[in-house]
């Protein structure tokens, strides 16, 4: 039974592609945010350019902690993985 646990490991896939969208939609948002920042501050505008710098700001910090999830768990699978492949005869030996 050596596909036991091929929906876990589509499980763990699907929550690392939802964390890189929700990254690449927080990075959008901050791009976003900058260029109205940036108009506002070409205008003279400075408190508005100042709100919307912080508004991308937290998005960029957003961004960030959703590719440091993915990451992780990137990691833990690949961990999985290098396990799986020394010890062959293990449970966890999905990976082959």
């Amino acid at each position: 039974m050596p596909h036991a646990h091929e929906p876990l490991d589509a499980a763990y896939a699907q929550h690392i592609a939802d964390h890189y969208q929700r990254a690449s939609e927080e990075l959008l948002y901050a791009y976003q945010r900058n260029k109205e920042a940036s108009r506002h501050h070409e205008s003279g505008a400075f408190k508005a350019a100042l709100h919307h710098a912080k508004l991308s700001r937290h998005h960029s910090f957003n961004a960030h902690e959703h590719l440091k999830e993915a990451l992780q768990i990137s990691e833990k699978m690949n961990t999985l993985l290098v396990g799986s492949e020394q010890h062959p005869g293990a449970a966890g030996a999905r990976f082959q």
